[in-house]
């Protein structure tokens, strides 16, 4: 008797609160509505730092002891992860990549260093006189591969192996392809500098050597 009489009133209770809840205005559905949200978007910014952490320790893993320790230095002291520098490295590589075939000038000026810049500007110079353009696609971003890294007094260089596939060509001024081939796909290995002032309150890195094969 007892069982059958608590199982009873948790069945009332259980029945008062449910029609309670029932009456849950529209303006409370919306709060329960945005804490579900604040929550979901907290677990996944969770994740999303776990996921950044482990990218951090597998591109500094990948370093030697050495360039570990000096291009650690230069993250701590320019406030910015491995994961950080590697994504700015490809957004910098595609750019120049296409700023060059593009002859944007303003683009190349604001990511090359004075020296490398002239050598762009000089090749692009060179290519509207002949009257030619290049064409470029830049298919994927294969690899980037951190060489060394060195700071010396105020400036930072990190060298950076960057293995892209690439469809170049040009044209002439009738539109005919006078070097390489529209549907040829290359494997191109780039070797860039990336340099900073670490005491300047500039954000942005340049790219002060370039070589490719």
């Amino acid at each position: 008797m007892d069982i059958i009489f608590f199982a009873a009133i948790a069945f009332f209770i259980f029945y008062k609160l449910n029609k309670q809840l029932g009456k849950v205005d529209e303006e409370e559905k919306k709060i329960i509505e945005a804490q579900q949200v604040i929550k979901k978007q907290q677990q996944q910014s969770s994740f999303a730092i776990e996921a950044d952490n482990q990218m951090n320790e597998k591109i500094l893993n990948s370093l030697d002891v050495a360039t570990k320790e000096i291009f650690n230095n230069i993250l701590n002291r320019t406030n910015i992860s491995a994961e950080f520098f590697v994504n700015g490295v490809k957004s910098a590589f595609e750019m120049i990549i296409k700023a060059f075939a593009s002859a944007d000038l303003e683009t190349l000026k604001f990511l090359l260093s004075d020296k490398i810049f002239k050598g762009f500007e000089s090749a692009i110079i060179q290519r509207k006189l002949a009257e030619k353009t290049l064409i470029t696609n830049l298919i994927s971003i294969e690899k980037v591969e951190i060489i060394s890294a060195l700071i010396f007094e105020n400036n930072a260089s990190v060298v950076i192996k960057i293995v892209s596939k690439q469809i170049n060509y040009i044209i002439d001024s009738k539109g005919q392809t006078v070097e390489g081939k529209k549907d040829e796909i290359n494997e191109i290995t780039d070797i860039w500098t990336f340099k900073k002032d670490i005491n300047s309150t500039n954000p942005n890195w340049f790219v002060s050597a370039t070589s490719s094969n």
